[in-house]
């Protein structure tokens, strides 16, 4: 097929777009003419589109936007003759009930001569008698007066309805009020006053119906925010679709390079109406439009913040007294006894806050023969420090600061429109020791042309940059397995990195074992030219273009240790001194056409079709280098031991790769409204991507939707308290390919040189496959999407709101398969895979006012649960953590339902003559009074794996969060409450999570007051011993163990004061100030028992899953010139 030829070329530069042009061109409308005609040459685009050069079509666009710098005629003339005319105008702007509206904006349309109102509501301004005044303001009704005579009073209706808010749809918009599906908006308010921001997730997480939104750490730069749209739709990744300002973006990932302060709203797409999106809808769609400038005079605006960061809840280490009455407790129980251990204790008691040196006479030793242990232990150290005011983990942590800095310019007349937006972003490490932070730097500039009445160019170019640094062995200094006892220091007595024995403090690790650093810059450009062909018909071309370029320099380095008295100890040479630099970049090009017509006949048949075709190319290429034994002097990558182009260490990955693919698609969207009651749209997409083999390559999806608005009925239009009412109905089918390598269906070889067998000297180069059989078969995943929702509205929009039901089934998920053994290479995966997720979710809001007070209270709920119902797999249950397992949700627990401690002799001997015998759970022989009972399930009297029960998710089934507010002259108060339940964790067996897997460790102080006894007879930790077979038999996976998840918290409260409108008149200069106070993540309350903030992720055992979440203060100012 010629579609195919087109998706599978690669990269022939034989034309370009530009060179398309005509020399001579009469006016720009031509240019867009030009444009037109070519997109009707379905045919020629088709068999030859990739061999333009990809770089021709970013230069068209920016061709186009320099003509029309330099050719759009300007309309000085005309204006100075108007404003020659013009005369003093005033007036006053207020609501229905003669309140006065203070910074209401008045404008003579089609110049840029603007005002505010004042405190009370006045205004005055220069216009013509016959001219018009655009007036507006927040939550009502824009209005358009015309000038006759000297005063005007102007009165603008409340909006509280919205119904006439324009919504982002899928290439194009709408009005909220014509929507069939479930779109969810967020408006620019959700991120004001919310202080640093490493990404705009951070200020939604929880306040949005149908999207969950989660968090890994507060590393700077390293935060892990992700984000799905109702749950799952595969046991393969669907992760939602970003679009920004028409373009689509690389990940969610890519949302920290955006600052908040630009973005004008983002559209959540959540069911069919992301069908017309096709093979990347499967997981929701997200529409994010940046801000525009609006006509009217030049706006200056600045917003700067500060913010304080304080480490939150973290598992804290047990503090030295409490480790040694654990060590002199565990010594305590029968057959358990370790000396050497034990005296420890006793000293870390008896010398708090000192330090023994074992050659010095006067504390009562002399020379290593003399150590308090003699010949029993502790013969590699030569001093012991029993200091009790730090810790290896906690101590590592302390309060930082960030801080946030924008600056926006806009305005604009008529014939053109502008927004040049700059930002500055520290971000400062709660880790206290080493070099730790992210910057970013933004600028964005965003034009709107009127090139004619007809014509219209919107421009939208933006560079991002990131700089980020943390210290390379941040995974070793900070993980479970390096918790040595307590009492040992972080630093020598002058500061120089310690050694005690085998242990390294974790700030040597972090200040000397060197830096990882990462560079990221972007650019993203949209340019989209518009034009009204005719009163029922325009058009669309967007030209959009994303580069991304990546650079990362890790050096790991070796260094010197000293005892606590700056004794010499010995290199830390746990790991290889090397350096390793990799720079990648990805390239993104996209060209979308498409038409819009709409007619309405007989006054009641309201019809529109948007059809159109979008070309997406991505080329994506990495490489590296690492070398053994660098000199770190050098900022250069270099060094005098082997040089790969693989990593030389962990996986040994290549560092060098490079890929391509791209889609071809046509999309169409159909919709009929009759009278404003019954609403139909149905939207389609076929869409070709070069991943697959040619015979699976195309496929279409769809989706079809219906709305019935109930209050336009006669039988309830003269329901005054009821504003809105609205029944939804989509059913959709959507793809996803994200299980699919990007060569589908080739057979790739990998190439090894130089080690095979020797001939003469040299070794021969091999060539092997990689490791996965070629399979034709595979077609895309097949998503069906089905959602039932209500709209309503009450008291004339005072009371909104929706809900919705949804179920989405993928009938077709690629699963892998399993070949005989003997073939060699792993089988590819198939489409043999049954996945369903469904849930409900929904949103109520109220806006009251009494008096001079104004406040607000809603609500979010989400409910989203899955199961993988079939994967040709084994449906016996293993212990512990399983992400993909058939029956059950993804990333399910499983294990023993616990039956209690064991409170005596009796009870202990019944329950093990019961069932030691022939247990398959990991019973030991010497089992204890004290220790864990479990049940048997399933009543054959063995203990095993058919005991095994479902105990839960590790992703949470439910979200939520309620706010409310109030503001009064000036003054406002905000809280949100965010909170997430039905999440079960089972962090395993460490250091951390169990006492006394050693003697010589320390863990969390969990169990403090927590350990069974006879008195206490409910507690979670068994007594003390340092047995493993023990331990990990009471500590293993069962209803015990996998805590409750759920929490509720105070997720943010902001306190703020806007000046006086008069108070800004008399600066002459400003025309709005605001100061406020924001707190985040204050307060939770939660079920956990080991010291985790119930959002960390269940393996948050080593680098930077170990940054505590942190409380931040943000003190902000905002103005406006």
């Amino acid at each position: 097929m010629a579609e195919d030829a087109l998706l599978m070329a690669r990269g022939n530069s034989t034309a370009h777009i530009a060179g398309m042009l005509p020399g001579n061109y009469p006016d720009n409308i031509s240019i867009f003419l030009i444009l037109i005609s070519k997109s009707k040459q379905v045919s020629f685009m088709r068999k030859r589109f990739l061999k333009i050069s990809m770089r021709g079509i970013l230069a068209c666009g920016m061709f186009a936007t320099a003509l029309v710098l330099v050719g759009v005629p300007q309309k000085a003339h005309a204006q100075a003759a108007t404003e020659a005319a013009a005369a003093t105008i005033t007036g006053t702007v207020t609501d229905s009930a003669g309140e006065p509206l203070i910074g209401a904006t008045v404008a003579v349309k089609g110049t840029t001569n603007a005002t505010s109102c004042d405190i009370d509501g006045n205004f005055s301004l220069r216009a013509a008698q016959g001219s018009t005044l655009t007036v507006s303001y927040v939550g009502y009704k824009p209005q358009q007066v015309k000038v006759s005579g000297s005063h005007l009073d102007i009165v603008l209706e409340e909006d509280n309805t919205m119904l006439d808010e324009v919504v982002v749809v899928g290439f194009g918009t709408a009005k909220k009020e014509s929507l069939s599906g479930a779109v969810t908006v967020v408006d620019a308010k959700a991120f004001q006053e919310k202080g640093n921001l490493s990404s705009p997730l951070q200020a939604l997480q929880g306040q949005v119906a149908g999207v969950n939104i989660t968090r890994g750490s507060s590393a700077p730069g390293d935060e892990g925010w992700s984000m799905n749209l109702r749950g799952a739709s595969s046991i393969n990744s669907t992760e939602p679709l970003i679009i920004i300002d028409g373009v689509a973006s690389e990940s969610v990932n890519d949302l920290r390079l955006i600052t908040s302060t630009d973005i004008e709203s983002i559209h959540f797409l959540k069911d069919g109406a992301a069908a017309i999106y096709g093979s990347r809808a499967a997981g929701g769609v997200v529409l994010i439009t940046t801000k525009r400038g609006q006509e009217g005079r030049v706006k200056v605006e600045y917003s700067g913040s500060a913010t304080m960061r304080h480490p939150g809840l973290m598992a804290r280490l047990m503090s030295p007294t409490e480790w040694a009455d654990m060590i002199i407790a565990a010594n305590e129980n029968p057959g358990n006894g370790n000396a050497v251990w034990l005296m420890y204790a006793q000293m870390v008691k008896k010398y708090a806050g000192q330090v023994i040196n074992i050659n010095n006479p006067a504390m009562g030793f002399n020379g290593p023969s003399a150590n308090p242990w003699g010949d029993m232990g502790f013969k590699d150290v030569g001093d012991f420090v029993f200091a009790d005011d730090v810790d290896w983990v906690d101590s590592l942590f302390g309060n930082a600061w960030s801080t946030s800095q924008n600056l926006s310019i806009s305005g604009g007349s008529e014939a053109n429109k502008y927004r040049l937006s700059l930002g500055y972003m520290y971000d400062g490490s709660p880790l206290k020791y080493g070099k730790n932070n992210n910057q970013r730097y933004n600028i964005r500039l965003n034009d709107t042309w009127q090139l004619s009445k007809r014509i219209r160019l919107e421009s939208m170019i933006a560079y991002n940059r990131q700089e980020q640094v943390a210290p390379t062995l941040i995974g070793e200094a900070i993980s479970v397995g390096q918790m040595p006892q307590p009492c040992l220091p972080l630093t020598t007595i002058s500061g120089k990195p310690y050694k005690w024995g085998t242990w390294v403090s974790p700030v040597a690790r972090i200040e000397e074992g060197g830096e990882n650093k990462l560079t990221v810059s972007a650019i993203n450009i949209s340019e989209t030219l518009s034009a009204d062909i005719a009163p029922w018909l325009d058009a669309n071309v967007n030209v959009g273009y994303n580069s991304s370029a990546a650079w990362r320099d890790m050096v790991r380095k070796t260094y010197d240790t000293y005892t606590y008295l700056d004794v010499p100890a010995g290199k830390d040479e746990m790991r290889f001194p090397y350096s390793r630099s990799t720079s990648s970049r990805t390239d993104f090009y996209s060209l979308t056409g498409y038409l819009h017509g709409h007619h309405t006949f007989a006054k009641q048949h309201n019809l529109s079709l948007t059809a159109g075709v979008q070309y997406e190319f991505k080329d994506y290429r990495v490489f590296g280098v690492a070398v053994r034994d660098p000199n770190t002097a050098l900022d250069i990558i270099n060094g005098t031991g082997e040089v790969s182009i693989n990593d030389l260490d962990g996986d040994k990955k290549k560092l060098a790769n490079r890929w391509q693919f791209s889609n071809l698609s046509y999309f169409f969207r159909f919709n009929y409204d009759f009278d404003g009651r019954y609403l139909l749209e149905f939207n389609g997409r076929y869409d070709g991507s070069s991943k697959f083999q040619s015979k699976n390559r195309w496929e279409f999806f769809y989706g079809v939707s219906g709305a019935w608005r109930i209050n336009q009925e006669k039988f309830l239009r003269d329901v005054d308290w009821i504003s809105n009412l609205k029944v939804r109905l989509s059913y959709a089918e959507m793809g996803n390919q994200s299980g699919i390598s990007n060569y589908d269906g080739y057979q790739l070889y990998v190439i090894n040189s130089n080690n095979g067998a020797y001939v003469g000297n040299d070794k021969l180069s091999t060539i092997t496959t990689n490791g996965t059989f070629a399979s034709n078969s595979r077609s895309w995943e097949r998503i069906k999407n089905f959602n039932v929702g209500l709209d309503f509205g009450f008291l004339n929009g005072a009371i909104s709101g929706s809900v919705d039901y949804f179920e989405k089934h993928n009938d077709n998920m690629l699963i892998g398969v399993t070949y005989p053994s003997l073939l060699g290479d792993k089988a590819p995966s198939s489409n043999s895979g049954k996945f369903k997720d469904w849930g409900f979710d929904g949103q109520i809001t109220y806006n009251g006012r009494v008096g001079d007070w104004n406040y607000h209270v809603g609500g979010t709920f989400t409910f989203a649960r899955n199961k993988i119902q079939d994967i040709q797999g084994s449906t016996l249950l293993t212990s512990g953590f399983t992400s993909v397992r058939q029956g059950y949700p993804i990333n399910s627990l499983f294990g023993l339902r616990y039956g209690g401690k064991i409170q005596n002799e009796e009870q202990l001997k019944a329950y093990v003559d019961k069932f030691f015998p022939n247990n398959g759970v990991g019973m030991p022989d010497n089992l204890r009074v004290g220790d864990n009972m479990f049940c048997d399930e399933n009543g054959d009297g063995v203990l095993d794996y058919n005991d095994y029960i479902f105990l839960g998710s590790d992703t949470p089934e439910i979200s939520y969060s309620f706010n409310f507010g109030v503001n009064w002259k000036g003054i406002d108060v905000n809280f949100v409450f965010q909170g997430a339940a039905n999440r079960f964790i089972y962090r395993g067996i460490n250091n951390l999570t169990v006492p006394m897997r050693n003697w010589y460790t320390n863990t969390a102080n969990a169990s403090v007051g927590n350990v069974w006894s006879p008195s206490n007879p409910d507690a979670y930790f068994s007594p003390y011993i340092v047995d493993n077979a023990i331990n990990n038999y009471n500590y293993q996976a069962s209803s015990l163990t996998a805590q409750d998840g759920r929490y509720l918290r105070l997720k943010n409260v902001t306190v703020g004061y806007t000046f006086p409108a008069k108070w800004m008149k008399a600066t002459h200069c400003l025309t709005n100030a605001r100061v406020y106070i924001t707190g985040e993540d204050l307060w939770e309350t939660t079920k956990m028992q080991d010291g985790y903030d119930p959002e960390a992720g269940r393996s948050a055992d080593s680098g930077f899953s170990r940054y505590p979440f942190t409380r931040n203060w943000t003190f902000g100012l905002n103005l406006t010139f």
